[in-house]
């Protein structure tokens, strides 16, 4: 072989060394998705159904990571999606009095959840408990449930501007009437409902109902952005960096006024044709960083690993052995190698039709017998690849090891 080729074949082998490795420590986010295929619904937990296969559903977890959940209660779409803002490590705004917007966000939008329920709406949240949750995760959810309203519930930080009026924020996508509808009905409601309390109220020129872009025709909250076809809005209600306003949001009381406001203006939205109030012009904020990645995320344990069994002739099981040992693997993560890097190359190849006619299922008889043990992580990659080929998930583990033997034997 000419050296171009065995460093060639080296630098394949490298680079799909990198990839699989990553897949395996489960850091690879999923892709943005805006299909509707429902969701699977586990201890209040909801994760977006991203393809379903024979292996099972692929899905992505809190974290936005793809595993296989085969969990039994689906949630196929809501009327209302409410996401309270930030979680876990990101606090949002915190108040001299120690009220932590995380916190106030979520007890918020339970209450919003109780009275809109009561209405007669199906209603779902994004997050029930403290949950570090990145924003790419927020919108899968509100993606595969296609709700007819998704409002991200945040309290503000960082205005000193004196005024005589509550600064409360609405923001809308930049090219959706009904987002921008929305926004005004919310902006209308939360801001009467605070505007019968006489406190030091703070606000910036922002207050009332705009759109916030990163470059012109860009929204620049990932959350109106990434769900393009819901109707979506983000409300900042008060400052909680104002003393007074963060005593004030202290109160139970005010906390369920808040929540009834959110609900009013929800409700008219889907009841009624009101246009909403407060509207001012977008406004570009090129220096704007936002919140919300999968930095630092940790998943709990979701689902069941899952063990595949796949036979070789003794010819067959020579060879593997042999290019396992050759690239430094154990047979089973060679195998497992293969399987990553068919699922890479299908991600690659734009003519996904004419697969099953190029390849014929590898035979998976013979009298050595290798077990892999797949994490649901990792099953993804085993489904996908089935499902394209329409192989089985042993002729799948049996192809992927035929694959690495062909490449490592390039040298």
């Amino acid at each position: 072989m000419k050296p171009f080729s065995k460093l060639a074949s080296r630098y394949l082998l490298t680079t799909l060394s990198i990839i699989f490795s990553i897949s395996l420590l489960g850091n690879v986010s999923a892709s943005g998705s805006t299909a509707s295929l429902g969701a699977v619904v586990e201890n209040n937990l909801i994760f977006p159904i991203v393809q379903n296969t024979e292996l099972g559903r692929i899905v992505t977890t809190p974290c936005n990571t793809e595993i296989i959940h085969n969990g039994k209660q689906l949630l196929e779409s809501v009327d209302i999606l409410l996401d309270p803002g930030h979680g876990g490590p990101e606090t949002g705004s915190v108040g001299s009095n120690g009220l932590v917007e995380r916190d106030l966000n979520l007890i918020v939008a339970l209450l919003v959840e109780k009275e809109l329920l009561s209405l007669g709406y199906t209603v779902a949240l994004t997050r029930t408990t403290d949950l570090h949750m990145p924003i790419r995760q927020r919108t899968a959810i509100a993606n595969a449930l296609s709700p007819k309203v998704f409002v991200s519930i945040h309290h503000n930080g960082g205005a000193v501007r004196r005024s005589e009026v509550p600064g409360t924020e609405t923001f809308h996508q930049i090219n959706n009437s009904e987002s921008q509808r929305l926004a005004g009905l919310l902006f209308e409601e939360v801001f009467e409902s605070f505007k019968k309390y006489w406190i030091p109220w703070v606000n910036t020129v922002h207050n009332g109902a705009s759109s916030r872009l990163s470059e012109p025709g860009r929204d620049a909250y990932g959350i109106l952005r990434d769900t393009p076809n819901v109707p979506s809005v983000i409300i900042e209600a008060v400052y909680l960096s104002n003393p007074p306003e963060a005593a004030l949001m202290m109160l139970p009381e005010v906390q369920q006024v808040e929540a009834e406001a959110i609900t009013r203006g929800i409700h008219r939205f889907i009841s009624t044709s009101d246009p909403g109030s407060g509207f001012k012009p977008s406004f570009i904020d090129g220096a704007m960083t936002g919140t919300g990645s999968a930095r630092g995320c940790v998943d709990s344990i979701h689902g069941d690993d899952l063990r595949v069994t796949t036979a070789y002739s003794n010819d067959e099981f020579e060879s593997l052995t042999s290019a396992a040992k050759k690239a430094g693997m154990s047979v089973e993560e060679f195998q497992m190698f293969g399987v990553h890097a068919l699922d890479l190359f299908l991600k690659l190849d734009s003519d996904k039709n004419s697969l099953k006619e190029e390849i014929s299922a590898p035979v998976v008889s013979g009298s050595n017998v290798s077990n892999v043990s797949w994490s649901t992580e990792s099953q993804v990659a085993l489904a996908r690849v089935g499902e394209a080929y329409g192989f089985s998930s042993s002729e799948v583990q049996k192809l992927g090891a035929t694959l690495m033997v062909f490449l490592t034997n390039l040298e």
